[in-house]
């Protein structure tokens, strides 16, 4: 591998999600007029190869090219589009199952939905985590 491949690889380190997300989230016009519903349909969950320490996470146009991608790449094409239609507040959460620093979920939301992995559901985060075996999310806000 080069340097170059290992410096992106680095740089697209899940945890940096985590520390900055707005860094991660696609900005431009295109993400106003994305169909993401019926995008979303199409969407299949796939695990990265390498998930836990070397998980990285994908360009948020990458991962609609591809229509393919783990639960942190639809997060950041959710809170793309979210943002980008003026769904405030936009943000991004890592859930966990319990109090260890591991997270096992990352979705977005905003105001009236949460999106987790091609599934789109009117209902805030708390209610999202007392339907899921989720016990709490570090929240990070987008917008």
């Amino acid at each position: 591998m080069t340097v170059r491949r290992l410096w992106a690889a680095v740089r697209r380190w899940t945890p940096w999600v985590i520390v900055a997300p707005r860094r991660y989230v696609g900005r431009g016009d295109e993400w106003g007029s994305f169909d993401f519903e019926s995008w979303s349909e199409r969407y299949e969950w796939r695990e990265d190869e390498w998930n836990g320490w070397v998980d990285v996470a994908r360009r948020p146009d990458d991962t609609v090219a591809d229509e393919t991608g783990d639960c942190e790449d639809y997060a950041l094409v959710a809170a793309s589009w979210a943002l980008a239609r003026g769904r405030t507040p936009v943000g991004v959460g890592f859930c966990f199952t319990s109090w260890l620093p591991i997270p096992r979920h990352a979705i977005a939301y905003d105001r009236d939905r949460v999106y987790s992995s091609g599934e789109v559901r009117e209902e805030s985060v708390d209610a999202f985590l007392d339907r899921t075996e989720y016990a709490w999310a570090l929240r990070r806000r987008l917008a």
